[in-house]
């Protein structure tokens, strides 16, 4: 495309040459000749004397190039129209398919893949090698899983969805009867329910509720190496960095974001909007719309109640040492 027709596509402003033919992306920092470069204005004095188009956020003094109002969300769109992904179709003879099972239309199921009874692919739903899709399970239009994801019967996953290489939908919940009788597994008969547009990481697991549903919310993205427990409900929106661990029964609302290495207690809600900082460990419900954190490396438990006692308190410290200081001679 010319850079005229990338403005239109970013719906930008274009500045320069709208002849200039845009051949692919390259990155500030090895630009390569003919591409368009996604930029801060901090960058472009080295880019000078290139034949490169940029796209930036503001006025620079560069001979081409197209301003937008949000870079990433350019990028984001340059990408996916420049790079569309490719999927193949049909039924390998290397699969096996077992009764009742309904593949849609323009599906593609990989060498090595297995389909267990009554499992329901959609149109345009892509498995591909050594996947395993349990009995009953219901994969919605253009889902797509990737080599090597497995997903235990009776889980239902919405349109739209990805799930990357690794991952594991719907294996039992870590909950057990543990007495004086001993360890007794509490056998995990419900499901998981993920709705349209999620995208989950490689090698997250999402573990099937014990009685009910452990439902992540439409348009979530999980990254790698997260867990999520099993009786979870994740909201819609959310955003979660890898390696998080949600225990079981926790609730997240809308538009949560959780960095990486955060741990979530059992039970726990989050509310709206909450955002909680890289290796936080969140074990009491936070209110909705405002920044957790705070990291204190392991020590004893009996030492660390006792310190965090002290931590609370320290505001009313301060302020009673303030009166002091006022009060004294």
């Amino acid at each position: 495309m010319n850079l005229w027709e990338l403005s239109k596509l970013l719906e930008g402003q274009l500045r320069g040459d709208g002849d200039f033919q845009v051949q692919g992306v390259s990155s500030p920092e090895y630009p390569k000749e003919g591409t368009a470069i996604f930029c801060k204005p901090e960058q472009v004095e080295k880019l000078k004397g290139m034949q490169v188009a940029l796209v930036v956020t503001e006025e620079v003094d560069f001979p081409r190039y197209v301003k937008v109002k949000n870079l990433r969300l350019a990028l984001a769109k340059f990408l996916s129209h420049s790079y569309p992904e490719k999927h193949p179709c049909g039924v390998s003879p290397k699969a096996h398919i077992e009764e009742e099972v309904k593949i849609g239309e323009n599906a593609y199921v990989g060498p090595f893949v297995f389909v267990g009874r009554g499992a329901v692919l959609e149109e345009g739903v892509k498995v591909y090698p050594f996947c395993y899709v349990g009995e009953g399970v219901r994969i919605g239009r253009g889902s797509v899983l990737f080599s090597g994801v497995h997903v235990y019967p009776g889980c239902v996953i919405g349109q739209g969805v990805r799930i990357h290489s690794g991952s594991v939908i719907g294996a039992d919940g870590f909950g057990y009867y543990v007495g004086p009788e001993g360890i007794f597994k509490l056998p995990h008969v419900g499901r998981v329910v993920i709705e349209d547009f999620v995208e989950i990481g490689a090698n997250t697991c999402v573990d099937r509720a014990l009685i009910d549903e452990t439902r992540i919310g439409k348009n979530t993205k999980i990254d790698n190496l997260v867990q999520v427990g099993h009786n979870c409900v994740v909201g819609e929106a959310n955003v979660i960095a890898g390696q998080t661990g949600l225990a079981g029964s926790v609730k997240t609302g809308k538009n949560v974001m959780l960095a990486g290495q955060v741990a979530v207690a059992d039970h726990v809600s989050l509310g709206d909007n909450v955002v909680v900082s890289g290796k936080a460990g969140v074990s009491k419900s936070l209110e909705g719309g405002k920044v957790y954190g705070g990291v204190i490396p392991a020590m004893e438990w009996s030492k660390w109640k006792r310190l965090y006692a002290y931590v609370l308190r320290l505001p009313e410290l301060f302020k009673e040492k303030k009166r002091e200081d006022k009060d004294s001679p």
